[in-house]
């Protein structure tokens, strides 16, 4: 079975990223799914976040999923390379 990976954002469910599809050798043929595997990454796209003062922990009541704050948290100002 064929798969394609898709990233979106965990609140709002917007696409972040999709990904080309992993394909297997009935790739092509009639009747042959391609199964769409969601990936949740960051919080909430720029057009659905708040600009408000609240904890990037806890906005609306949902947490945060890790990925931006691991990212954010691990790279700042300590000059590493990305």
């Amino acid at each position: 079975m064929c798969y394609i990976v898709v990233e979106r954002y965990s609140v709002c469910r917007c696409l972040y990223h999709r990904h080309s599809v992993d394909m297997c050798a009935a790739y092509g043929t009639s009747r042959h799914m391609i199964q769409e595997k969601t990936v949740l990454v960051g919080f909430a796209c720029d057009r659905h976040s708040s600009h408000r003062s609240q904890p990037s922990s806890s906005r609306n009541g949902y947490s945060d999923s890790g990925y931006e704050s691991y990212h954010s948290s691990r790279h700042s100002s300590r000059g590493e390379r990305r």
